[in-house]
């Protein structure tokens, strides 16, 4: 059978491996898709309903402030168009869906080539866009098909005028750096240009930080498959093998973050995402690409759990279609075997965290605070020390804080691990302030506005040269030990007597309690959408959720009184509050109580 230019089209978008001879559903159709097809064409089943529901929307004029997105659409419409496989191949419908979509991101840049897109005149935000369009724009270019001409040149302008803008603009966090050098190696593999290449490297002379764990600064696992994503692109496009050691190192330390659902720790970020949680699904490009390349099992397995969530919006909810076709090494099947880790102890130590895992049971020790730096996005402030889960039975976080001087919540100073103890430990200090000596004084009674030495409160009284006296202590300590199926938290709260203290335990919505819990009272009563708040009187209780359960206790409930919040969140009139149903212990200083948390299946 002659090879039409249809055909030709056709087979440089099918997987590597298809025979050249014969038109790629013939070849398609005499042997059973590899792994790597198949799921190409799931998504690609997806991909055409998305694009399905967009040719049935009515058009939306928008105003000058829309949200614009990261070009999804563009793609979408482009890898149904260009799939011989897609109910909408080649379809005429398409095209002045995809100039119109392409179009109003030529019209959205501003003077200088940039888009407010989150933030205003955003080289990053902007370089996120480049991403998908880019990625478009090469597909478009090899199918060689004059249907598509007004939209390579408009992606095209849109890309050239970005590029302009990125070998100048700046950015303002550290993966940044690395958006902006992946929007700027897609666009010089379209239009080359060495000013591109120079301002790349003008970033990476910076140097690629990770810790000894193989974390980037941010320690976010949404950023961190952003990183990772960024010099993948890099290595490929501009052929420098050596900015995938990062990919790797980021790669494998994700292995022993992962729950045994897929979702990452995310106690430790510095980013938004340190209280909401994140699954692997983010990375999936990432994982198939590597385990592909390298041949890595391991990586391989992570893809395969992915690739068994419902659903194709596995690259932060996008469907990563486009990129299967720009590449067709993603097409290729996974390697053979491999497994995920599932029983080890791991030490995290530019973290300060140690992580657990025994098969269906997962659990994270953490003392990594930037506190008391401050509560910001870029510092690491969750209050979470330990974390539990049994299957489907989630303790998200435990908290604790006493009436200190308004000094809130614990965080750990560290951690120290003795052989199979884990050490967290805190002080805290309140003082109270002498006369100003006579050298400091003026007769005006006006001095510098500065805080106290736990900066929970400021005024004008020269508080760096007064000497402390009458300094009221509170030492705080939790002992955690593994034992069998869970683990056991001793706590040992000292220094000034009577301090009304709390331990806090909250649980993942979706289960059922059972055990002595009583309803909080008037001091402690339930907040409207925020889950129940309990106190543990006696004895054990659990948390269920299916044949899953985590038990805990023994309780006891001395009072009401939940002071966790502290200074910095009471100043603005917010509060500290963990997500989830929670669950208090409760006691007066000295206080010295053990807690038991172990996973059980009912």
């Amino acid at each position: 059978m002659p090879i039409t230019r249809r055909d030709a089209i056709a087979q440089s978008l099918v997987a590597a491996g298809v025979a050249a001879s014969g038109n790629a559903q013939d070849a398609v159709a005499q042997a059973e898709p590899g792994e790597g097809e198949q799921f190409f064409l799931r998504l690609l089943r997806a991909n055409d309903e998305s694009v399905r529901q967009l040719v049935q929307q009515k058009p939306v004029v928008r105003g000058p402030s829309a949200r614009l997105g990261r070009g999804g659409n563009v793609a979408a419409l482009l890898a149904a168009f260009c799939s011989p496989q897609s109910s909408f191949h080649e379809s005429a419908a398409l095209l002045p869906l995809m100039e119109g979509a392409a179009q109003a991101f030529a019209d959205a840049l501003n003077p200088e080539g940039l888009l407010d897109a989150g933030n205003l005149s955003s080289p990053p935000d902007t370089g996120f866009v480049v991403e998908a369009m880019a990625a478009a724009l090469g597909v478009a270019r090899r199918m060689r098909n004059p249907q598509l001409s007004t939209l390579e040149d408009t992606v095209g302008r849109f890309l050239q005028r970005v590029g302009n803008a990125l070998v100048t603009g700046g950015i303002h966090t550290p993966n940044h750096r690395w958006v902006v050098c992946s929007a700027l190696a897609r666009i010089h593999s379209l239009f080359p240009e060495e000013r591109y290449v120079h301002r790349i490297d003008e970033w990476l002379g910076e140097g690629i930080y990770q810790d000894a764990d193989g974390l980037f600064p941010e320690r976010s696992p949404i950023y961190g498959r952003v990183e990772v994503n960024a010099f993948l692109a890099m290595a490929r496009l501009l052929n420098r093998p050596d900015l995938l050691e990062p990919v790797r190192r980021h790669l494998t330390a994700n292995l022993y973050l992962m729950q045994p659902d897929g979702e990452i720790e995310i106690v430790n970020s510095r980013r938004q995402d340190q209280t909401r949680p994140v699954h692997v699904a983010n990375y999936y490009v990432e994982y198939r690409y590597m385990a592909i390349h390298d041949k890595n099992p391991a990586y391989a397995a992570v893809a395969r759990l992915i690739a068994e969530r419902p659903g194709e919006g596995l690259v932060e909810g996008a469907n990563p279609i486009i990129y299967f076709l720009e590449d067709p090494v993603l097409r290729s099947s996974l390697p053979a075997g491999g497994e995920i880790p599932s029983n080890y102890t791991r030490k995290f130590v530019g973290s300060h965290m140690v992580r657990a895992r025994r098969g269906d049971l997962a659990a994270s020790i953490y003392g990594g605070s930037d506190w008391p730096l401050g509560i910001a996005s870029g510092l690491a402030h969750n209050p979470t020390f330990f974390n539990f889960r049994k299957g489907k039975a989630i303790l998200d976080s435990v908290r604790m804080g006493g009436r200190f001087f308004s000094l809130g919540v614990f965080r750990a100073e560290g951690i120290q691990v003795n052989g199979n103890e884990v050490v967290l430990q805190q002080r805290l200090e309140a003082p109270y302030y002498q006369p100003l000596p006579k050298e400091h004084r003026n007769p005006q009674g006006d001095y510098l506005l500065s805080p106290v030495k736990d900066e929970r409160f400021w005024s004008k009284l020269d508080f760096p040269n007064r000497q402390m006296s009458n300094v009221q202590v509170l030492d705080q300590k939790v002992t955690i030990t593994e034992i069998e199926g869970g683990f056991e938290l001793q706590f040992e709260i000292a220094g000034h007597h009577g301090v009304p203290y709390a331990i806090e335990l909250a649980f993942r919505p979706g289960g059922e309690f059972g055990g002595a819990l009583q309803e909080a009272g008037q001091v402690g009563r339930t907040v409207a959408g925020e889950g129940s708040v309990l106190f543990q009187k006696e004895g054990m209780a659990t948390y269920r959720v299916g044949g899953d359960a985590i038990e805990f206790g023994p309780g006891q409930a001395d009072h009401e009184i939940i002071h966790l919040s502290g200074h910095s969140y009471q100043a603005h009139g917010a509060t500290l509050r963990a997500a989830g149903n929670r669950v208090y212990i409760t006691g007066y200083t000295p206080l010295r109580k053990v807690v038991t948390i172990r996973g059980v299946s009912l």
